[in-house]
């Protein structure tokens, strides 16, 4: 599921600022965007994420901001006496008159800079901004899959009327491919007696040939669990993706053994509510 959250943390000069996005994955996966110096935090920042996200991709992004009141002024010697030699040859150059100030070289671009803060400091302050940042994502991620719960639900639903609609429509189907291997025999101006141990044979193996009854009956345990877990609080996305599979091949069997026009419909109408739902479950953890 797609979502987004940010989170702040400050202390002692330092702020730490942690921005998650998500984007559908069928596996967990994590990239952090950040400077040189903070890459050691990767492999934290990584497990972290996956404590709490199971599937997606979630970019992470970590910046730190030092406030030059609190944090400790460096002074770069080599560019302060560039910055004087290259004043000093410029006052000659031009004949002008003055002192240059220590306040004019500390005044220098470059010259007065805050520490970096790349060491163990980091990483409770990133920790901190990170919860926070994944605890709005995660809100987001919620807020969304109340959304794809009705969705999920409302397509399970649809399928189960189509397979009772199947179920009252299985029973003629043997009654059927009797009359058409009558009807055979008659065409071919074959002896037809319906007490014949042959044809009778024959009409009980076209009967189990074009029995959905199993089918049906998985197809609606299949059902059953796929609502069942769709109220878990825990990650489901895997277990749906499964039982969807397993609904699939249930359809397609059903579809090819009974080899009947209106069943052949609904299936084609359960497959298209199926794909749908397969579709909306790549993007549920």
């Amino acid at each position: 599921m797609t979502g987004h959250g940010r989170g702040t943390a400050t202390a002692k000069g330092l702020r730490v600022v942690v921005e998650c996005f998500s984007v559908n994955r069928r596996q967990g996966e994590v990239a952090l965007a950040a400077s040189r110096e903070l890459a050691w935090i990767e492999p934290r920042v990584r497990e972290e994420v996956l404590k709490r996200i199971s599937r997606g991709k979630v970019q992470v992004s970590v910046t730190t901001e030092a406030s030059s009141r609190s944090a400790p002024a460096l002074i770069d010697r080599r560019r302060a006496s560039e910055f004087l030699r290259e004043a000093r040859s410029l006052q000659r150059g031009l004949k002008l008159s003055g002192v240059i100030s220590l306040e004019t070289v500390l005044a220098a671009p470059g010259v007065l800079h805050a520490e970096d803060v790349t060491g163990r400091e980091v990483w409770p302050l990133a920790s901190r901004a990170l919860e926070a940042a994944l605890d709005g994502l995660l809100a987001m991620r919620v807020r969304e899959g109340a959304y794809l719960k009705k969705e999920l639900l409302r397509g399970a639903s649809r399928m189960t009327a189509l397979a009772r609609r199947v179920r009252v429509l299985a029973p003629r189907v043997p009654k059927r491919q009797r009359e058409i291997l009558l009807r055979r025999l008659q065409s071919a101006r074959l002896p037809a007696d319906v007490l014949d141990p042959r044809i009778v044979t024959e009409i009980a193996i076209f009967a189990e040939r074009c029995d959905i009854t199993e089918e049906l009956a998985r197809l609606e345990s299949h059902l059953s669990q796929f609502r069942e877990h769709i109220e878990s609080e825990h990650p489901i996305g895997r277990t749906l993706e499964f039982l969807s599979q397993e609904m699939g091949r249930e359809w397609n069997t059903a579809g090819a053994k009974a080899n009947d026009a209106k069943i052949s419909l609904l299936v084609v109408e359960a497959k298209a509510e199926l794909d749908r739902v397969r579709e909306q479950l790549a993007n549920v953890e």
